[in-house]
């Protein structure tokens, strides 16, 4: 049994067949179909039921898939380790976040890291926080930086940001201009909604409920990005993360943005919490990474200490 044959196991399943998986692998799918059949005939068993609409894994090819994780990941932390001993703070440190931190906070981070350490390689995955709480127990990321995430015993996780939720308008909106508003004026307001998939949509969803307020979005999206640009040219108001709007909030002198924020009620408070696996060892690259992260977040508005 060897590596390249576990790799190709886990890319027929990960990938759901063999086309796709020739593509990630980067060979030909008779190349492919010889390792399965090599990796089948060692072991003397069936790891793949094969049907006129397409493959899938038997028991036994699930049971193989789980272990050949585990050794994969093991192998590339021996090979991380190894590297890191010979040339210091060297190798790649997987990341998995949402949307709004990879575009509004981790640039500069990534940035400051790439001067002071030239060898570290950050990989960044982009999904919602719980695809990436999963990602991060399947071993699939090092570091997870999510937003309100469910607590889960396996898991080290510390609060990084805390930040406010807003009210935002564009320009053109009778809401322009005001820095608070009550929570009726609301009722009938044509609303911009990050859809309840994502925890801050549902922090919204939850906050307007305990303030009686019903709302029928003219638009769901769960792309912070997405909403901002239909806010600012008009179609709607949208409640949205204070990282995400800061470099086009109006200003009382007149000078900014096209958007204003505003309270409606108590302040919605969203945390960004870094997690990783509670007995794992960090990898030296890994390790490096948290700590320029807290250095880093300590200047962010509202940053507070990590739990123990």
């Amino acid at each position: 049994m060897e590596l390249h044959q576990l790799r190709c196991l886990l890319a027929v399943i990960e990938e759901g067949g063999f086309n796709r998986a020739t593509t990630r692998l980067h060979i030909t799918q008779p190349a492919l179909s010889y390792q399965i059949k090599q990796l089948e005939g060692e072991l003397g068993i069936r790891l793949f039921d094969r049907r006129p609409g397409g493959v899938s894994p038997t028991e036994a090819g699930r049971l193989l898939a789980r272990h050949a994780r585990q050794v994969l990941e093991a192998v590339r932390q021996a090979r991380q380790s190894v590297e890191e001993l010979a040339q210091g703070v060297n190798g790649e440190v997987r990341i998995g976040t949402v949307n709004s931190v990879g575009i509004y906070f981790l640039p500069q981070l990534l940035w400051s890291l790439r001067k002071q350490y030239p060898r570290l390689r950050p990989h960044v995955l982009y999904r919602h926080s719980n695809e990436i709480i999963e990602a991060l127990l399947a071993n699939q990321v090092d570091l997870a930086l999510v937003a309100n995430p469910s607590s889960d015993r396996r898991l080290h996780t510390e609060v990084i940001i805390e930040e406010q939720v807003w009210l935002v308008c564009g320009r053109g909106h009778s809401f322009f201009g005001r820095k608070n508003i009550r929570p009726s004026e609301l009722k009938g307001a044509q609303f911009v909604a990050l859809s309840q998939e994502s925890p801050t949509g549902r922090l919204v969803r939850d906050h307007l409920a305990r303030m009686g307020i019903s709302v029928e979005p003219v638009v769901s999206t769960d792309n912070v990005e997405t909403v901002k640009k239909m806010v600012e040219i008009g179609l709607g108001v949208a409640f949205l993360p204070e990282m995400v709007t800061s470099g086009e909030v109006h200003c009382d002198d007149g000078t900014g943005g096209r958007l204003a924020r505003l309270q409606v009620g108590p302040p919605i408070t969203r945390r960004i919490v870094l997690a990783y696996w509670k007995n794992s060892e960090l990898s030296r690259a890994t390790a490096t990474f948290v700590e320029q992260l807290r250095e880093y977040a300590e200047g962010w508005k509202g940053c507070i200490e990590p739990d123990q």
